[in-house]
């Protein structure tokens, strides 16, 4: 729980400041401040509560309500002896010097004359009992410890109303919870015994432990029930559904159970930041389920796969930049934004899986399989004919969407006034880290003012294998922070250079040790006679006891007596293998010097040395923070792109989406700037977050639009009233970090709320406008355009290259490129797919895995046609060949022979089964993507003696086709891909279809017989079948209804054998109608 978890480990500052409270800050003590109106009171109070928690010896080790050498003088020669002990040899060879038989009387006179002058009652009491002299150290010696002076400065302020006292546990308190449970018990006996004009505060570790446990139940407690309610009481509004309500509440509570688990099992214990996860991941979980919940309502006639199929990759893409934007919080610098980061990441994967597969089946059981035999599951069928919303939705009228662009335009100008004045400021201060409302920052202000510390200490922390070790370091340092004195960048400091034992000296003063301690009788005899009482040799005598002791033992000698070790505990520390030191810089009141003291910071050792000091550690972590802020705000921009690239794959789209996060960022920034709010090393990590998850509302707006062919209304209506209760969730879930008692994260879910709340807004209302005008003058690529890899240069490549590797090779090739083009085009896939799925009676599977067959055989059917092109003989290929009795029958009546043929098979090969029979054939084609390619084409079949007419637009193009005809050609055309002039609607493996009606055109014309054939691959070969002749009665053909009905049989020729070969039916673009 401590608050230096969450900052990064790495920063001279912060190890500084984590081990000065390591290491010197006693976990079991707490600081208790009394404040009265004046002195009298508030020392009476200090001593009545003093002696009330004393009393409670099962609860309190120790009470200091004064300076404990006041309250134990007795205890003091300790201390002395220790100073004097490691004193430089010359220092202590004076004192020995000074207090030999020849030199006492002398002293004594001296010490007699000072107390017969002296009008200082301080100076009377010291010589009334040091008459030798014991407590005049050598003038280099300096302050002993912070506040070891006579007037008790460090346990009252000046006027003496406002007191300390240092309170020691007895138990452990090992964990938060034995903590909060003392420092309750110390609360009520100190309120039950506290005089009525005295009031307390508590401060300390203890306090700290406490209030952070506390609040940070309370907060997750608050902000989990709370986001829990306020999703609830929104999905109710909108739905007003109690089964799926509770349904989604329980998904939620296991969702956050499950996240919890593992981020114990992975982090073992979770920080104060991190506890914010569970509200950010409520209102990011419940996203997944509304879109699924809002599309199955809108769409009641689709199962819950094609649900799942249609919605699925928008919370896939939006998932994706959702768990990336919280995973790069780990690169950010912060441990603790990190571990925030990595447990919604862990949240939103698991609920983006749990609301996908688990959230609608319970709900609507019954629509569990197809609900019919062909439906299609991307795009889901457009309601522009059949939903409510078309005509009275919320862009129904041009009124609505007018107020909509003014609003914007207001919005947009009252930002630039705003800003206009200033962009909003950043907080360079360690304040984010601090607690809201906190009793123990309260109470440590209360003793910073009423002690004078305008300024908090820097902490000066030294270590060391040994105390000879530390002592160097103690010595190198001293002229620097002197140096520093002088340069006015501190005002004073505090080591613990006197206090500290130095081994060297302890040796070399035995001597004199040994000579001072056999003289005390003499000491005794010399001061008797002078007039000095027993009284005043106590000091004398606890100093000589002392030394007397340190000498006994050969290892380095350290003062053990309470005095002592209440002293030395604040300034040293022994651990087993390495010693400690704190000393303590006061810098000046002004705040200005921050760069001064970063200065000076860099001339201290850095080994084993350290500064700690808040307001150090905020510029620090700033400048940590800000650094890494740039990385992760760019990487997080690119990965944004990168979703948004994969997801639409149109500039346009991607304009827009970035587009709704400027300006989302501009609205951030002003209500920012006009509410005082500004940044922190904590809510610029609210940028990224911003970037990844406000970008998820643009994503599912204009796949919604793909989907709905642009319908603003009905894409409002399945998916941005979805959005509405999902940003609303997310908002709530930001939102309620605004109540943590963290001010950092507090201000990171308000920074976060306002800018996933305009995103959200700017989503939903405003970019569908800006879509649809934008998409009008930049359409999207035409789905019915073929690949663009179907180009002259790739087919002239392709055939010449193919000529030159046998062909087992080259199969085995196309198939391994066909399979990877289909793992990769996911549009054309699932074009192939959309065209598959009334062949197979609305199988989706099956339409997958023939799409996916479709594409390699497709592959090996274009390296067959280049090496045909190149010049091999088909009837290499040959198999079989049936029905051609058929065709010879129809031939010999010397009227003409129109073959007709869908795109089944290789086709092309086909004309020249007729040529290598001895029948000459045309070929009737549309022109190809690029003329050269047109060109090519015409060319090959023309060196396998196949004549190519190219049909256009132009009706007129078919007179030749018909004198053709009535002189008895044979004449071959595809038909289930028409020109847009010969297109007429039949019905097509049982749904409507666009077929071409220039057969039954040529049959009126010109009497020709129509003989369908097919071309099918079969293994590595190809057979040529020939269909039973369609008759038709000529005379009637002059009825546009007997053409259609005409061109309807044609048709149902294929039917059986498309159902047959289905992985055979090459159609890379759209063949059903739109409105399918």
């Amino acid at each position: 729980m401590d608050v230096l978890d969450l900052l990064p480990k790495g920063i001279p500052v912060v190890q500084g400041i984590q081990l000065y409270q390591q290491k010197f800050s006693n976990s079991r003590e707490l600081i208790l401040t009394l404040e009265a109106p004046d002195r009298e009171s508030a020392t009476r109070a200090a001593e009545i509560v003093a002696s009330s928690l004393r009393a409670s010896t099962n609860l309190i080790a120790q009470v200091t309500w004064q300076p404990p050498w006041l309250e134990n003088q007795q205890q003091i020669p300790e201390l002395i002896a220790h100073i004097w002990l490691n004193q430089p040899p010359h220092a202590f060879s004076a004192l020995v010097e000074r207090l030999a038989e020849t030199n006492l009387h002398a002293v004594l006179t001296a010490t007699r004359e000072e107390l017969a002058t002296t009008l200082s009652p301080t100076e009377i009491a010291r010589l009334s009992y040091d008459p030798f002299g014991f407590t005049r150290f050598p003038s280099n010696v300096m302050m002993l410890a912070p506040g070891l002076s006579q007037d008790g400065e460090a346990f009252s302020s000046p006027t003496g109303a406002f007191r300390i006292l240092f309170v020691r546990a007895q138990p452990a308190l090992a964990d938060y919870r034995e903590c909060i449970a003392w420092v309750d018990s110390v609360r009520k006996i100190v309120a039950s015994s506290i005089p009525a004009e005295a009031q307390a505060g508590f401060t300390g570790r203890p306090q700290f432990v406490a209030e952070i446990a506390t609040s940070m139940k309370r907060d997750i407690a608050t902000s989990v029930v709370g986001t829990a309610v306020i999703i609830a009481i929104l999905f109710w509004i909108a739905h007003r559904r109690w089964k799926p309500m509770l349904w989604l509440l329980t998904l939620l509570g296991l969702i956050l159970l499950s996240t919890l688990a593992l981020g114990g099992l992975f982090f073992g214990t979770i920080n104060v930041v991190s506890m914010g996860f569970a509200a950010i991941l409520l209102g990011l979980a419940v996203d997944y389920a509304v879109v699924h919940y809002q599309e199955a309502v809108a769409h009641s006639n689709l199962s819950i796969p094609e649900i799942r199929r249609a919605i699925a990759p928008s919370i896939f893409w939006a998932a994706a930049t959702t768990i990336l934007a919280f995973l790069v919080l780990n690169f950010g610098g912060l441990p603790g934004l990190a571990q925030l980061g990595s447990l919604v990441a862990i949240g939103v994967s698991l609920s983006a899986c749990i609301m996908i597969y688990a959230f609608l089946p319970p709900l609507f059981p019954e629509r569990l399989v197809e609900i019919s035999q062909f439906k299609s599951s991307l795009p889901i069928p457009s309601s522009k004919s059949s939903s409510p919303a078309k005509s009275r939705g919320f862009f129904a009228t041009s009124k609505m969407n007018r107020s909509i662009t003014v609003i914007l335009c207001v919005i947009l100008l009252g930002c630039i006034t705003i800003l206009w004045k200033g962009l909003p400021k950043l907080e360079t201060s360690a304040k984010a880290l601090e607690p809201r409302g906190s009793q123990a920052y309260a109470a440590l202000e209360a003793i910073r003012k009423n002690l004078n510390q305008n300024r908090e200490p820097i902490w000066l922390v030294l270590a060391g294998h040994d105390e000879s070790e530390v002592a160097t370091r103690l010595d190198a340092v001293l002229p620097l922070l002197e140096a520093a004195v002088s340069n006015q960048v501190i005002t004073r400091f505090t080591l613990p250079t006197a206090l500290w034992p130095r081994p060297n000296n302890q040796r070399s003063n035995r001597e004199g040790v040994r000579r001072l301690v056999e003289s005390r009788a003499g000491l005794h005899r010399v001061a008797t006679a002078e007039g000095f009482s027993n009284d005043a040799l106590v000091l004398a005598d606890g100093v000589l006891a002392t030394w007397e002791a340190a000498s006994r033992s050969s290892n380095v000698f350290w003062p053990t007596n309470p005095l002592s070790s209440w002293i030395m505990e604040r300034l040293a520390v022994r651990e087993p293998t390495q010693v400690w030191s704190a000393g303590f810089l006061f810098p000046p009141a002004q705040e200005g010097n921050l760069s001064a003291l970063r200065q000076f910071a860099t001339t201290l050792p850095r080994d084993g040395v350290w500064l700690g000091s808040w307001p150090l550690l905020g510029v620090e972590i700033l400048e940590v923070v800000i650094r890494n802020w740039w990385k992760l705000t760019l990487l997080m921009l690119v990965l944004v792109l990168a979703s948004l690239w994969l997801a639409f794959r149109s500039v346009v789209e991607i304009i827009l989406s970035l587009g709704a996060l400027l300006f989302s960022g501009l609205i951030l920034l002003a209500v920012m700037r006009a509410m005082g709010m500004s940044w922190n090393l904590l809510n610029l990590m609210a940028v990224p977050l911003i970037l990844g998850t406000g970008v998820d509302y643009s994503l599912f707006m204009q796949l919604a639009l793909r989907r709905h062919d642009g319908d603003l209304n009905t894409a409002f209506h399945s998916v941005g009233k979805a959005l509405l209760l999902c940003g609303g969730a997310a908002v709530t879930g930001f939102a309620s970090l605004g109540i943590s008692s963290n001010m950092g994260m507090a201000s990171l879910g308000q920074v976060c709320a306002i800018g996933v709340g305009a995103n959200m807004l700017i989503s939903i209302f405003a970019l569908p406008l800006l879509w649809n005008r934008l998409k009008r003058h930049y359409p999207a690529s035409d789905s019915n355009k073929p690949s663009s890899l179907y180009s002259a240069q790739n087919w002239s490549l392709g055939s010449r290259a193919i000529s030159r590797i046998p062909r087992n090779i080259t199969r085995c090739v196309a198939w391994a490129v066909g399979l990877a083009y289909w793992a990769g085009a996911r549009h054309r896939r699932e074009i192939v797919i959309q065209n598959l799925l009334p062949v197979l009676r609305g199988d989706r599977r099956r339409a997958v895995e023939t799409s996916r067959t479709m594409f390699c055989g497709f592959a090996s059917k274009i390296v067959d046609l280049w090496r045909f092109e190149a010049g091999a003989h088909v009837s290499d290929q040959k198999t079989q060949w049936m029905g051609w009795e058929t065709f010879k029958e129809a031939h010999a009546r010397g009227r003409g022979v129109l073959i007709v043929t869908p795109h089944l098979g290789n086709w092309e090969i086909g004309a020249a089964f007729f040529v290598e029979h001895g029948y000459p054939i045309i070929v009737l084609t549309q022109a190809e993507p690029e003329e050269q390619l047109t060109q090519i084409r015409i060319d090959s079949r023309a060196r396998r003696g196949i004549k190519t007419i190219v049909v256009g637009e132009d009706p007129f193009a078919f007179i030749e086709i018909i004198k053709r005809l009535q002189e008895g050609c044979t004449v071959a055309f595809l038909v289930d891909r028409p020109a847009r002039a010969s297109a007429v609607r039949v019905e097509f493996l049982g749904q409507p279809f666009l077929a071409s009606s220039a057969a039954a055109e040529l049959a009126r014309t010109s009497g020709c017989a129509i003989v369908p054939g097919l071309i099918l691959q079969s293994g590595s070969n190809y057979s040529a079948v020939i269909l039973p002749e369609v008759a038709y009665d000529r005379a009637a053909l002059g009825r546009r209804e007997a053409r259609i009905r005409l061109t309807q049989e044609i048709m149902r020729a294929f039917e059986p054998a498309i159902r047959e070969h289905a992985e055979q039916w090459y159609h890379f673009v759209p063949v059903w109608p739109a409105e399918q």
